[in-house]
C-alpha cells in the first residue's frame, strides 16, 4: 500500500476540519432555532392565556352586570312601581276622609298592592339568595326551582340527584345559577318539551349534565357571536375551575356536561 504523501494529509486535515466546523455550525444553528421556536411557543402560549384570563375576567364583570341591571329592572318596575300606585292612593284618601264606602275601596287596593310588593320583594331575594339553597342543601334548592319552571312552561323535566357530597357555598349556589340559566335559555329559545337534568358526584368531581329535545343550535357560530348565555355558562364554570362541554346541532337538542372538582 502506498503512503499518503503530506499533501494528502494536509487535505485530509484541512476537509476534515471544515466537516466538522460545518458541523458544528449546524448543531449549533439547530439548537438556536430550536430555542427560538420553543421561545416563540412560549410566548403565543403566554399571550394566550393572558387574552383567556381577560376574557373571563370581562365575562365575570358581564354577568355581575346583567345581574345589576336585572335586578335595578325588578326593583323600578315592580316594586317601586307598586310604591308610587300606593302613595297615589293613600293621598286619594286623604281628600275622601268623609267617604267610608270610597276609604274602604282605596284600603282594598293598598292591601293588594301590598301583597303584590311582598310577593316581589320574596322572587326577588330568592332571585339573590336562592330560597332553602343554604338551609337545606343544593338539590333542595333545584327541585324547588324545576318544579317552579313545570309551573310556568310546558316543559316536562326530569331531574335525578344523586348523594351531593358539596358543602362549598360558593359551588353550590354556581351550580344552582347554572341550572337556572339553561332552563331560562329552554323556556326562551329552544322549544323543548322534555328536558333531562342529573347531578352526581363521581370520584371528586361533581358532574352536572343537561339535555333537551328542543331545536339546537350551531355551537360554533353561536360562541363566535359570544352569545350571552353561552358566555355565563362557560364564566360561571370557570370561576370553579369547571370545565364544559357542549353537543348540539340545527334540530338536535342541546347536551351539556359541566364537571367541577371538589378537592
Amino acid at each position: 500500500m502506498a503512503k499518503s504523501s503530506p499533501l494528502d494529509l494536509y487535505v485530509l486535515l484541512y476537509g476534515g476540519t471544515i466537516a466538522m466546523i460545518l458541523l458544528a455550525s449546524g448543531i449549533v444553528s439547530f439548537v438556536m432555532l430550536y430555542q427560538r421556536r420553543i421561545i416563540k411557543q412560549d410566548l403565543a402560549f403566554k399571550e394566550a392565556e393572558a387574552q383567556h384570563q381577560q376574557n373571563l375576567y370581562h365575562g365575570t364583570l358581564e354577568a355581575i352586570e346583567s345581574e345589576r341591571k336585572r335586578l335595578a329592572r325588578d326593583l323600578h318596575d315592580e316594586v317601586g312601581a307598586s310604591l308610587s300606585a300606593m302613595r297615589l292612593l293613600v293621598g286619594q284618601m286623604q281628600h275622601q276622609s268623609s267617604d267610608l264606602a270610597y276609604i274602604d275601596d282605596i284600603s282594598n287596593k293598598c292591601k293588594l298592592l301590598i301583597d303584590s310588593t311582598i310577593d316581589n320583594v320574596r322572587r326577588i331575594s330568592n332571585d339573590l339568595l336562592p330560597h332553602g339553597l343554604e338551609e337545606f342543601g343544593l338539590p333542595y334548592a333545584i327541585e324547588d326551582l324545576c318544579e317552579k319552571f313545570v309551573e310556568i312552561s310546558k316543559i316536562d323535566i326530569h331531574l335525578k340527584i344523586d348523594q351531593i357530597d358539596s358543602n362549598n357555598s360558593k359551588i353550590n349556589l354556581i351550580i344552582y345559577r347554572l341550572v337556572q340559566e339553561l332552563l331560562n335559555n329552554a323556556i326562551k329559545h329552544s322549544e323543548a318539551t322534555v328536558i333531562a337534568l342529573s347531578l352526581k358526584n363521581e370520584q371528586n368531581e361533581l358532574i352536572l349534565n343537561y339535555s333537551d329535545d328542543g331545536i339546537g343550535f350551531n355551537f360554533v357560530d353561536a360562541y363566535e357571536k359570544r352569545s350571552l348565555g353561552l358566555k355565563n355558562i362557560e364564566t360561571r364554570t370557570k370561576m370553579i375551575n369547571g370545565t364544559t362541554k357542549f353537543k348540539t346541532k340545527p334540530n338536535e337538542g342541546l347536551k351539556l356536561e359541566v364537571r367541577i372538582p371538589l378537592i
